[in-house]
């Protein structure tokens, strides 16, 4: 990965981590989360597709906050290679 592309993930990363940061964002997972459960214990075990319904729909609000996670991880990846190549500069200018 080029320096360029680096700095790109490492700045997205500063944004996904300020959504996982951010209260509101948090409450809505937490808000969905809830309501996903109690749908699906309202509903008649005899109601597949609308428990099936409630299944996709909790698996698509981990998967979502599982991307924002990622895009973490992958910053953090970016920044360990944005200091080799601060690293790699500082020792060619010697």
């Amino acid at each position: 990965m080029d320096e360029g592309k680096a700095r790109e993930k490492q700045a997205r990363a500063e944004q996904a981590e300020a959504l996982l940061r951010n209260n509101l964002f948090n409450e809505a997972f937490e808000y969905l989360d809830v309501q996903f459960l109690d749908a699906w214990r309202q509903s008649d075990v005899a109601d597949v597709e609308n428990r099936e319904r409630i299944y996709q729909l909790t698996q698509s609000l981990v998967a979502l906050k599982g991307y924002f996670q990622s895009v973490v991880e992958d910053g953090k990846l970016a920044q360990v290679q944005l200091d080799d190549f601060k690293r790699r500069v500082s020792i060619n200018k010697r």
